[in-house]
C-alpha cells in the first residue's frame, strides 16, 4: 500500500513541476525585476550583492541576455520565456530594466538597471508601506 502511494507521488511530483512561460503565476506574490543585456556580469554583481534588500522586497529577478536568462527564480522556465519577456516588456529598445509590481502592472522602465532607484521606487509603493509596517508588529 505505502509502495503504491509513493510511487504516485514521484510520478505526481516529477510531472507537477511546471514550467514558468509568463510572469501570471508569480503576480500577487512578487515583484518583478527583468534586466536585457548582452553582457549581465554587472547587473548579476549587483542583483547578488544585493540578495537580502530582494529577499526583503519579495523581488524575483530575471536577466535576460541572447542566449540564457539568469534568475533567482527556483523553478523551471519554459523555452519560450526570454522570448515572450522581449516581445513583451521590451519592445523599446532604449529599456533594458522593468521593474513589475505584484499587481503585475509596469512600475517603472529605465534605460539600465539602477536598484537603490528600484528600491526606492519599491517602497514607497502602499503594499510595500503596509509589508513594512506589519514586519515591524513582528506578523
Amino acid at each position: 500500500m505505502t509502495t503504491g502511494i509513493l510511487a504516485v507521488l514521484l510520478v505526481f511530483g516529477s510531472a507537477g513541476a511546471a514550467e514558468l512561460v509568463d510572469l501570471a503565476p508569480l503576480q500577487w506574490e512578487h515583484r518583478i525585476i527583468l534586466v536585457r543585456t548582452a553582457e549581465p556580469s554587472q547587473e548579476l554583481a549587483e542583483l547578488k550583492k544585493a540578495d537580502a534588500a530582494i529577499r526583503e522586497r519579495h523581488i524575483v529577478w530575471f536577466v535576460l541576455t541572447p542566449t540564457e536568462v539568469l534568475t533567482n527564480y527556483s523553478g523551471k522556465l519554459a523555452p519560450s520565456f526570454s522570448d515572450r519577456m522581449s516581445q513583451t516588456y521590451f519592445l523599446k529598445s532604449e529599456h533594458r530594466a522593468v521593474l513589475i509590481g505584484k499587481d503585475g502592472g509596469i512600475k517603472d522602465e529605465c534605460s539600465r538597471l539602477d536598484l537603490p532607484f528600484l528600491f526606492y521606487l519599491i517602497d514607497r509603493m502602499p503594499m510595500r508601506q503596509q509589508e513594512m509596517r506589519q514586519s515591524k508588529k513582528g506578523y
